[in-house]
């Protein structure tokens, strides 16, 4: 007598297959945005983001001397191009005033926007960058808690003037350009500069992303001008410039590992999910 055994190919074949269903089921729903998920999630982390950058503590001593260090560095290596762009904006009225608007109102304006506008138009797209920027955003908190550091605006014996002080009666901004009170603001976190991170990342974003020729001309020119806007008025020192676009392309790598993970199992949502640091 012959026992019959069922054939296990196509049984296992079903199995990985329900399996693979399964989890490109699980994807499309993570990566498919849902606006009060956003909401809440940028809530969380600007809360986060608010409790830690605020948290000075007793370092004020210490942020002298990290700023002073990374001043002495930059002299050492002829890279301290904040002393003349700085001597020249608070020279000029005109220049100073744009500088201060630019700082005190565009980084809390253009970010924003341009998270809107990928969850409007391109929600595919949407997860990846909006990660990139909660992990660099994660990645600046880290340097503003480890590496508290006072700008060269409070540095006037080394010959800076600042500008957003200077310029406060003409606009609404504090000394510090925050949209805050200066008494609940940390005048210490400038290492690395998160205004240079979201700023390079909207222009990639819109590079990347957009059609209009012309808006990819303004996108790639912003990151440049917020450049020059932290430097002229005192705000950050070269090296903070150059932190903040190295935690962005830290911030990217970190996707880009997680968007080729989830970009190995099957369903457009993976595809799309890695688009945006792959187009990168």
């Amino acid at each position: 007598m012959t026992a019959s055994v069922a054939p296990t190919g196509a049984g296992d074949g079903a199995s990985s297959t329900a399996d693979a269903a399964g989890r490109g089921l699980l994807l499309r729903s993570f990566a498919r945005p849902l606006w009060w998920v956003e909401v809440l999630l940028l809530a969380v982390l600007y809360g986060v983001y608010s409790l830690v950058r605020n948290s000075v503590g007793d370092v004020v001593a210490r942020a002298y001397a990290n700023g002073r260090e990374i001043l002495a560095v930059e002299d050492t290596w002829g890279l301290a191009q904040e002393r003349g762009l700085n001597d020249w904006v608070h020279r000029t009225d005109v220049v100073a005033a744009a500088v201060a608007l630019h700082y005190a109102t565009l980084h809390f304006l253009v970010t924003p926007a341009v998270l809107t506008w990928l969850f409007v138009r391109r929600p595919g797209q949407y997860r990846a960058a909006s990660g990139i920027l909660m992990v660099t955003t994660a990645l600046a908190l880290i340097g503003f808690y480890w590496v508290p550091t006072a700008p060269p605006r409070l540095l006037p014996d080394e010959g800076f003037v600042d500008v957003m002080s200077q310029t406060s009666a003409w606009g609404w901004w504090p000394a510090s350009g925050t949209p805050g009170s200066d008494a609940i603001s940390n005048q210490f976190a400038a290492m690395p500069s998160l205004h240079c991170a979201w700023a390079a990342w909207c222009g990639v974003v819109l590079v990347v992303l957009v059609r209009r020729t012309w808006v990819r001309m303004v996108a790639l020119g912003y990151p440049f001008s917020t450049f020059f806007v932290v430097l002229g008025s005192g705000n950050h020192y070269l090296l903070d410039v150059v932190a903040g676009v190295g935690v962005l392309c830290l911030g990217a790598a970190v996707v880009q590992v997680a968007g080729s993970a989830g970009a190995r199992l099957p369903g457009p949502a993976a595809d799309d999910a890695a688009a945006l640091v792959s187009r990168a």
